[in-house]
């Protein structure tokens, strides 16, 4: 048993006062939850569910319980929050070469609108027609027009 995924079910069940609106909501079936819950109820030792035919009811454990299940549900999404922002969100310095002529035109348009939308990265906009040394230069993106002598480059 999951213990993230029985705290998720059991929260589900107590604000939604039932198991078949807490599956629809969890995308599981009644007896998924249902089993979910009676592990996690037998784990713990203790009766969190008062269950009737008509409603459920939280127990005193279970009341305790699901205040703090909330918390650490809450500091979960938080951690994942936190980490998917710095992974989603671009920073840094992106060096960028483009020929004269086709980097005034096309590209320095695009760079930008690049950083109006990405203020935390920092763009060096690198044009000139001769031929460089991508690697040796630190170039992260390269526009080139025309044959290119050593197509191993990606």
């Amino acid at each position: 048993m999951d213990r993230i995924d029985a705290m998720q079910a059991f929260v589900a069940v107590a604000d939604l006062r039932g198991f078949a609106p807490a599956a629809r909501k969890l995308g599981q079936s009644p007896s998924g939850i249902t089993r979910l819950i009676a592990a996690l109820e037998e784990r713990l030792g203790a009766r969190l569910l008062q269950r009737t035919t008509r409603q459920v009811t939280l127990t005193d454990a279970g009341s305790r319980y699901l205040e703090r299940a909330r918390r650490i549900l809450a500091d979960i999404e938080e951690a994942e929050d936190a980490v998917e922002g710095e992974r989603t969100r671009p920073e840094g310095r992106l060096v960028i070469s483009a020929p004269v002529g086709f980097g005034r035109l096309h590209v320095s348009g695009i760079v930008t609108a690049y950083l109006k939308r990405y203020g935390d990265v920092g763009v060096d906009l690198r044009l000139s027609d001769r031929m460089i040394n991508l690697v040796e230069d630190g170039v992260d993106l390269a526009v080139r027009i025309g044959h290119l002598p050593d197509s191993t480059l990606v």
